[in-house]
């Protein structure tokens, strides 16, 4: 994946390619949350959609306080709320299990594959923010490129569960379903 990305030299430029990404991972969640057969499948689109909305707040916050607009104190470092890890989605939709199970034999296609486009996203931007973080020299850019790497991984886990819970149901209860 080293080939594939290349990290920019400025930090200004490191954070306007970073608001590109939320904006495709926005487009891409919003589309595949209106597309995909699976409710919980959904529900995750939906819920990392919002994340790309704060994540793009957030980059605005972090460009501002680069050009003196606000301070570093000001820029909302990590992301407020509960983590969008498969665990809690699956807690708040224990209700839709059985309906989410029923779904399951009629999992299309493309649910699979918007999951798997969603997967690259997130596998993507965990790459870009944690090698950035490692060329910033800025400490406080350093820790602000490391909290959205964390939170792409904590992403892709979330999504890596999803996509084996709709392939397999009966394999993911018997290995990790706990309540």
């Amino acid at each position: 994946m080293a080939d594939e990305v290349k990290i920019p030299a400025t930090t200004e430029e490191v954070l306007r390619i970073s608001l590109e990404m939320e904006e495709e991972g926005f487009r891409t969640y919003t589309e595949g949350a209106k597309k995909v057969q699976n409710s919980l499948g959904k529900r995750m689109l939906e819920r990392l959609a919002q994340d790309e909305v704060a994540h793009m707040r957030r980059i605005r916050e972090a460009y501002e306080a680069l050009e003196g607009k606000r301070s570093w104190d000001q820029v909302t470092m990590q992301n407020e709320g509960e983590r969008p890890t498969f665990q809690n989605i699956f807690t708040r939709l224990k209700s839709e299990i059985n309906k989410s199970i029923e779904e399951l034999g009629k999992m299309a296609v493309d649910d699979e594959e918007i999951i798997e486009t969603a997967l690259n996203l997130e596998n993507h931007g965990r790459f870009f923010y944690s090698e950035a973080a490692k060329k910033a020299d800025d400490p406080k850019v350093k820790k602000f490129l490391e909290i959205l790497a964390a939170e792409e991984e904590s992403h892709y886990q979330a999504l890596r569960n999803i996509n084996n819970f709709m392939v397999d149901p009966a394999n993911w209860f018997a290995t990790q379903g706990k309540f």
